[in-house]
């Protein structure tokens, strides 16, 4: 026998749901916002770019040990940045983490991963999906993860774009 909850909308159908990323989401209008408000979201804002490790900490809730900590830090300070490390140091992962901060905390910026293979630099691609499956603030920033042999490229909703190139003089415009 038919009902009304079968005929019912998906907003209200979720609206009492226990499980956030199935609710709908309440957005808060500009005019909503008191000045006091976007004074302390701005001083947050400036926080966490000034100390990107921090916003991996907090918001992303990924556990940093302290060379890790320090390494994103120098990442986020100065134009170039060389780690001479063995293997199984994490560096991909580390370079993956960062790649996702910097996405999220400067929308609407694309950063371009480089190298000799798009397979190779795919691997970041996979590290960042590895992420988001265990951080649930990192999957609620990610539109779209596209790995195939063509295109590698992960898409914020805040515009931003992380996308793999192979090192050849054809991807200079890139």
């Amino acid at each position: 026998m038919a009902s009304y909850k079968n005929f019912q909308n998906d907003y209200i159908k979720n609206a009492q749901n226990s499980n956030e990323f199935v609710r709908p989401k309440q957005m808060v209008l500009s005019k909503q916002l008191d000045e006091d408000r976007i004074n302390k979201l701005k001083d947050w804002v400036t926080f966490y770019r000034r100390n990107i490790q921090y916003f991996c900490i907090h918001y992303l809730g990924i556990k940093l040990h302290l060379y890790q900590s320090i390494w994103i830090y120098l990442m986020s300070i100065s134009d170039s940045f060389v780690a001479i490390c063995s293997r199984a140091t994490g560096k991909t992962w580390l370079l993956a983490v960062f790649a996702c901060a910097k996405a999220i905390l400067y929308p609407k910026s694309e950063i371009v991963i480089c190298s000799s293979t798009k397979e190779q630099a795919g691997n970041l691609i996979d590290k960042i999906s590895v992420l988001a499956s265990n951080s649930s603030n990192l999957s609620r920033e990610i539109l779209n993860i596209t790995t195939n042999a063509n295109k590698w490229q992960v898409d914020f909703h805040n515009t931003s774009i992380i996308k793999v190139v192979a090192s050849r003089d054809s991807s200079r415009g890139k």
